[in-house]
């Protein structure tokens, strides 16, 4: 169940309230029991974090660039040439044995 925001126009106090979308709104100040009371509009707690697909799946061409600009230099890849078991890469190779 959402949690509502009510401020008073009597006293000035606000105070919380937790209702169904199907209970009717509070009338009645909880603090000092006087009529005049608004719903307060409240921020959310919704926070995007990490690289979700809104970072990685639709961003701008400058977006996209600073992303290419940011990955790391390839390592160069070793040579097997000469190798005739093609592992020269790992450390079972036959020559350097």
């Amino acid at each position: 169940m959402p949690v509502y925001e009510y401020e008073c126009g009597t006293c000035g106090g606000r105070f919380e309230v937790l209702q169904k979308f199907s209970d009717p709104e509070v009338s009645v100040c909880k603090l000092c029991n006087a009529s005049p009371v608004t719903k307060l509009l409240s921020p959310t707690a919704f926070v995007l974090k990490g690289s979700g697909w809104y970072a990685t799946d639709y961003p701008s061409e400058k977006r996209k660039k600073a992303m290419e600009s940011e990955k790391p230099a390839a390592e160069p890849a070793t040579s097997t040439a000469g190798c005739s078991a093609g592992t020269c890469g790992s450390d079972s190779c036959p020559s350097k044995s």
